[in-house]
């Protein structure tokens, strides 16, 4: 061998095995996670729908892989929570609606980055559980409610330093004023504004700059060592409040006072991302860091959905399907590719630990996959399917298919060839509505979930056991009553929260001589304007056989005899349920005397909760005759006087 190629060959060797060193040193990536809150599908101009431009959002898409199929919820907390645990909602005590307070017991990714030696940090809205409890909050409540002494604080709140996370800056709740930190239009209440454990009423300023301001200072304080920084923005949330200096870069054309506000938010969101993305390019940490930006549910009417069907409040694609995309050049997720693998934020957790080479922490069973694998050979996903609930239907979506199921409707749609949901083609496809019905099925008995819209299960069903106290309700119907008229008679409070797997269930019965039908039991709210907001509406919640409740449907069999009824609460979920009583319509006149015994929630665990169990829980009020209803009486007696 001559001295020129032994040479040439040491030199090979070196660089080999200098290689080898680096790449068995070399860093984790670091993980950034933003995520928008209530933005549509065109509200970024990288679709090519709506008119408000995003040069940021654009380039980050154009630079790194976008995800066309990626799911969320049609609400924020939903996706929140199935984004941190890998978990559908209805494991988690949140979903189909907002709020719910994430339990300590499950796992987060949070918790998962800082068991593999990451810095955690949180930046924005959590929405996934209540103010911390500290005497410091409890002064500020009671201050700000000192007009109203009766207005107490139930400190539920855990704190989202208990989830896993190092650094928080926090808002605590849904919608909040940009400037004051309270709820909207009122303003009522202490700012709900935390630094960790520490209540932040005198922090001032516009809240998008404060979430942008400490993400970037968390970054720049932990630029050598691996972080997790998650920035769930609160922008583009109602209310629609911008700042003068974002309202004065809006195009003059948009002349609507809410289309500019909306224009300026989205605007000024883009800059956060490009502020954030700055910070990580100014500390060469972007060829390392994984970014993930997406939203947590599609746009309100004031944004833009486009070509996608519905927004937010809605199961169609619309609402649920998100603008994603992921940046990632160490790890080859460039090129502004698109990938149609269908995926959501359910899949987030295990795929980013799998992508940071981490080990998975001990956690309750996942719904979430891996996507890594087929993600960066741009492969077939492993997803089969996600699973929605909302206002009387629920949805299963596939990578093809889409079926809707309602009360008595089934709509299907080949998203793949239809992304618009222009076409219900069920009649035309029975075999795949069958498929997909056992699937939605699967689903349900996985969850528990207690559908509004469904008759309850046959293991449900049970016998009536009413005894010893019950209650007694008459009512009048005057001949100038009309079926439009109503009256909702309280006869029971509960405090407690309720979930989407809870059942309502309870003995009823009318006398020989009561009208049959025409009444019913809901839970319902009082609202502030003076109306009464009954929770079973029509077209809504079904009991066991299958009857409608706001109907007023005759109990099954004789005048005399009790019925025991069970009706799925999912619609209603996540939240208190205090209020409860029976309804009455004015489609007849004549006269109602109803009993009822036994009212009570039961859980997925099969424990029961009592609401209305004998005469001590009876919480009634004086009501006064009307022109519609007189002689109304509410009372307990003896199970005997059916009889």
């Amino acid at each position: 061998m001559n001295l020129l190629l032994f040479c040439l060959l040491c030199l090979a060797l070196l660089l080999s095995s200098n290689s080898s060193s680096h790449a068995a040193t070399s860093p984790k990536p670091n993980v950034v996670i933003l995520l928008a809150d209530d933005l549509g599908w065109s509200d970024i101009s990288h679709h090519p729908g709506g008119s408000i431009k995003t040069p940021n959002i654009d380039r980050l898409f154009k630079q790194g892989v976008e995800l066309r199929q990626f799911m969320g919820w049609c609400v924020c907390s939903p996706t929140r929570a199935m984004l941190l645990t890998s978990r559908h909602p209805f494991r988690v005590g949140t979903g189909p609606e907002v709020n719910g307070e994430l339990a300590k017991e499950e796992t987060t990714l949070a918790e998962a980055f800082k068991a593999n030696g990451y810095k955690t940090g949180v930046f924005g809205k959590w929405h996934n559980g209540e103010d911390p409890d500290t005497p410091e909050f409890h002064r500020a409540f009671d201050e700000a409610w000192k007009a109203e002494p009766q207005r107490k604080y139930v400190a539920t709140g855990i704190g989202v330093n208990e989830h896993g996370f190092d650094e928080a800056w926090i808002y605590y709740g849904g919608g909040p004023d940009y400037f004051a930190r309270r709820a909207p239009k009122t303003n009522a209440g202490p700012p709900r504004w935390w630094h960790n454990r520490e209540h932040r009423p005198q922090d001032t300023g516009y809240t998008q700059d404060l979430i942008t301001q400490h993400a970037t200072e968390f970054i720049r304080e932990h630029r050598s060592e691996p972080f997790f920084c998650y920035v769930p923005f609160q922008i583009v949330h109602e209310p629609y409040q911008a700042k003068e200096s974002d309202l004065a870069k809006v195009d003059f054309s948009i002349t609507d006072p809410t289309a500019r506000s909306y224009a300026a938010m989205v605007q000024a969101l883009d800059q956060s991302v490009a502020d954030i993305l700055a910070e990580l390019d100014k500390n060469g940490l972007r060829e390392n860091t994984i970014v993930v930006f997406s939203s947590d549910n599609g746009a309100t009417k004031a944004g833009c959905n486009l070509p996608l069907r519905g927004g937010k409040h809605s199961l169609f694609e619309g609402g649920i399907r998100l603008p994603t995309a992921i940046h990632w050049p160490n790890g080859g997720l460039t090129g502004g590719t698109p990938w149609d693998g269908f995926c959501g934020a359910l899949d987030l957790f295990p795929t980013l630990i799998s992508m940071i080479d981490g080990e998975m922490p001990k956690t309750r069973p996942l719904d979430g996959k891996d996507l890594w694998p087929a993600l960066k050979t741009r492969g077939q996903s492993p997803v089969e399917s996600y699973y929605f609930v909302w206002h009387g239907q629920d949805v299963l979506r596939t990578p093809q298919w889409k079926l809707h199921r309602g009360m008595e409707r089934f709509e299907l749609y080949d998203v793949q060839s239809d992304e618009s949901e222009t076409t219900n083609v069920a009649a035309t496809h029975p075999d795949v509505v069958k498929v997909l019905t056992a699937k939605m099925d699967a689903w349900v008995d996985s969850l528990g979930a207690a559908l509004s819209h469904r008759p309850a299960p046959l293991k449900y069903h049970a016998v009536p056991a009413a005894e010893g106290d019950v209650l007694e309700v008459t009512v009048t119907v005057t001949p100038k009553a009309t079926a439009k008229d109503q009256l909702v008679i309280p006869i029971a409070t509960w405090v407690g929260f309720l979930e989407a797997t809870d059942w309502v269930e309870f003995d009823i019965a009318t006398a020989t001589d009561s009208l049959r039908e025409g009444f019913f039991y809901s839970p319902f709210k009082n609202n502030p304007s003076g109306t009464t907001d009954v929770l079973f509406r029509p077209r809504n919640c079904l009991d066991q056989y299958g009857r409608e409740q706001a109907l007023g449907p005759p109990n099954q069999g004789k005048t005399g005899t009790w019925e025991h009824r069970i009706i799925g609460l999912c619609t209603a979920a996540p939240g208190p349920l205090g209020q409860h009583g029976l309804v009455f319509t004015g489609a007849k006149a004549g006269t109602f005397k109803v009993y009822l015994d036994n009212l009570r929630l039961r859980r997925l665990d099969g424990s029961t909760s009592p609401i209305w169990i004998n005469a001590k829980d009876t919480r009634i009020k004086k009501i006064k005759d009307t022109t519609a209803f007189t002689g109304i009486s509410v009372r307990s007696v003896s199970a005997s006087a059916l009889q």
